[in-house]
């Protein structure tokens, strides 16, 4: 096999700052090119280019074997890092990601032969420190729940273009059901695919529980039926359930990669506080949603993990799989404490202090699949009974709402961070315990603040 490679014309690259670990190389990714910058044991850096395809991945690692590297440095770019760091972890060499905007360099000096040099530099010297990337065994169960967020997500776009094509034909299926999604707003779609166009028939395929009546539901199952627009349905339904059995098959590989997992615990999982009714009964089991998983998630992560995090308020068994998924066992290392863990999902408010005072910054930006799924969770908590519920609607009252859910899914990433390195075991105080510890709290503070100015509360009469 013939390499492919040849020297940039900026090849020599002088180290002023020495280094402390001259076996790290820096690996400038991109689309088509990869360049990387090797030292050559003298303060200096070789930067050599390579191209993107399997073949020259593997004389990248070949390369840098052969010049004593043991560690390759790179930054996140797109997807086009993968391949390589997937290589460079199975020949033994130790691949370090680091985020991209830690390596910004000087302005005016942009090129992907002094990026590579840059990042070489800054690793070399310890001014970087690596992302975090799960462990090697988590990345195919990673895959497959992303995936299957992704099916869900274009399941929803065809609700989206079912809903045009009813609009499109003046049927208002929308505004006499909640959810065209659900069991009767299927059935009459269906109907209406195949050919039925009698709106007292269609009006019949409801389910009893409808609130409108049946003349409601005539008048807004009265439409103009085009054929052009009940092809769109048609091919909008076929697409449905196509991303239906998607699901099913996605589901199925889930299964059984968290089967491959060996058992840690074989006691019976423990019943939930949230479960429980103040009588000391259990609720009546509810409809299943329609993104549920199709077999008990919560019971088989704690088999495997020893924990339920389904006791969590507004966390369910996909929010729990989407956690064991993306951390697995590394919250143990990953993280010192539970802020830096919260600071890691962007959950809490950026330190921008200069001159001694505190400046206003922009809410950075989080497509962080865990913080994601934190704030969902933190949002349906908040109309519980929950001492986290209340707590997010004082905040909410205090402040706005999506400050109130940040908050909310900043409390639920500490009780996650401690349930899972600390084995804490968590237990619903309820609302009202919640607000009687507020309200002493308050009283405390305001006794203080009246002890600075020299007052004393005194209570008032009854």
């Amino acid at each position: 096999m013939k390499e492919d490679t040849r020297v940039s014309s900026f090849s020599k690259h002088k180290n002023k700052l020495g280094y402390i670990d001259p076996t790290v190389a820096g690996i400038d990714i991109g689309s088509a090119l990869i360049h990387v910058a090797i030292p050559d044991g003298h303060g200096e850096a070789v930067v050599i280019e390579f191209g993107s395809t399997t073949p020259q991945l593997h004389i990248i690692v070949n390369t840098l074997k052969s010049a004593g590297t043991t560690t390759a440095v790179m930054e996140a770019t797109g997807v086009y890092w993968i391949p390589l760091y997937e290589i460079l972890e199975e020949s033994g060499i130790k691949p370090v990601l680091v985020d991209a905007k830690s390596v910004k360099n000087v302005p005016g000096r942009k090129s992907d032969v002094q990026d590579c040099q840059w990042i070489q530099t800054l690793y070399s010297n310890g001014l970087l420190r690596a992302a975090f990337r799960p462990p090697k065994d988590r990345i195919k169960l990673r895959s497959y729940v992303r995936h299957r967020q992704n099916i869900i997500k274009t399941r929803q776009y065809t609700l989206l273009h079912m809903e045009k094509a009813m609009q499109l034909m003046n049927i208002k299926l929308s505004s006499a059901l909640s959810d065209i999604g659900g069991i009767s707003g299927m059935d009459i779609m269906r109907a209406i695919a195949n050919g039925e166009r009698d709106p007292a028939k269609l009006a019949n395929l409801r389910n009893k529980s409808c609130k409108k009546s049946q003349q409601e539901f005539e008048d807004a199952l009265t439409g103009n039926f085009q054929e052009e627009h009940v092809f769109a349905l048609q091919q909008a339904l076929e697409h449905y359930d196509f991303a239906n059995k998607q699901l099913e098959e996605c589901d199925k590989r889930i299964l059984a990669e968290l089967e491959a997992f060996p058992d840690i615990t074989n006691v019976p999982r423990p019943k939930r506080d949230k479960d429980k009714k103040h009588d000391g009964k259990y609720s009546a089991a509810r409809k299943p949603k329609k993104n549920t998983l199709s077999f008990d998630a919560a019971e088989i992560l704690w088999r495997k993990s020893g924990k339920d995090l389904t006791a969590l308020p507004g966390i369910d068994s996909a929010t729990a799989l989407l956690i064991f998924a993306e951390l697995g066992g590394a919250i143990v290392n990953a993280w010192r404490s539970a802020k830096e863990f919260a600071s890691w999902l962007k959950l809490c408010p950026g330190n921008n202090i200069s001159g001694g005072k505190s400046r206003k910054s922009k809410r950075q930006p989080c497509t962080n699949p865990i913080a994601q799924a934190l704030r969902m969770s933190a949002l349906s908590a908040k109309k519980s009974s929950s001492a986290l519920g209340a707590h997010i609607r004082r905040v909410s009252g205090r402040t706005d709402k999506l400050k109130g859910i940040k908050a909310g899914a900043h409390k639920l990433a500490h009780m996650v961070y401690h349930m899972c390195k600390e084995g804490w075991e968590y237990h619903e105080k309820g609302e009202e315990a919640y607000e009687k510890a507020y309200k002493k709290r308050s009283f405390k503070n305001l006794e203080k603040r009246a002890k600075e100015f020299g007052y004393t509360l005194v209570p008032r009469a009854a």
